[in-house]
């Protein structure tokens, strides 16, 4: 881990401690939620670095926060996720993961904030999804998307598997024409080739 990547996640883990103790007190969502924040940073910063010694802790702390949020607020996308991401790290994919991610999707369909972490999560095991939440990833992806959030859909495309890229560029055939070719140019940018006939050039052949 950097030099700068341990001072961060120091600076964290006392803002983390500092919402822990509020927290405890009352039940207030938005700092709950901001806990909760911090503590899914952390876990995203120790998987990202290698950080293996502090990754069991991490994942502990990320399901506390997260329970103790839907304690103070039941509805919270967020924390249903947050559980989600711990259970399949801790323990695989399986009914529990799938109830939790359910929960997310329920709670909080179309939120952007919530779907920018929910996407690439949901899209990693998109071929292991129940149709249902197979039809509510996309529908994550197609916001992003909407939301002209290019880089970010591209870089979602680029990390999930060969057969989920397939469907994604399918679901984006009824877009208009300039949004397939903006997607496009962004996902050619980081040496990506989109070879399907919805992304082809108007007059021009699909470079297949």
């Amino acid at each position: 881990m950097s030099r700068g990547e341990n001072y961060d996640n120091e600076v964290l883990v006392r803002i983390a401690s500092r919402y822990e103790d509020a927290s405890d007190v009352f039940c207030d969502a938005r700092q709950r939620r901001n806990l909760l924040l911090i503590n899914l940073r952390l876990l995203s910063n120790y998987l990202e670095s290698g950080g293996v010694d502090s990754l069991d802790a991490s994942l502990q702390n990320v399901r506390r926060s997260a329970k103790q949020l839907l304690a103070c607020s039941p509805s919270e996308s967020i924390a249903w996720l947050a559980l989600y991401w711990v259970e399949i790290r801790a323990a695989g994919f399986g009914p529990t993961a799938v109830s939790y991610l359910t929960q997310s999707y329920h709670l909080g369909p179309h939120e952007i904030w919530v779907q920018l972490f929910r996407a690439p999560l949901a899209l990693r095991a998109y071929g292991f999804l129940p149709e249902d939440l197979k039809r509510q990833t996309r529908a994550d992806f197609d916001d992003i998307i909407g939301a002209r959030l290019f880089p970010t859909a591209v870089l979602m495309y680029q990390a999930a598997s060969q057969a989920t890229q397939t469907v994604l560029l399918e679901g984006m055939c009824d877009d208009p024409i300039e949004v397939r070719l903006v997607f496009r140019r962004f996902a050619e940018s980081r040496g990506l080739r989109i070879a399907h006939a919805c992304f082809a050039e108007p007059g021009n052949p699909a470079r297949l």
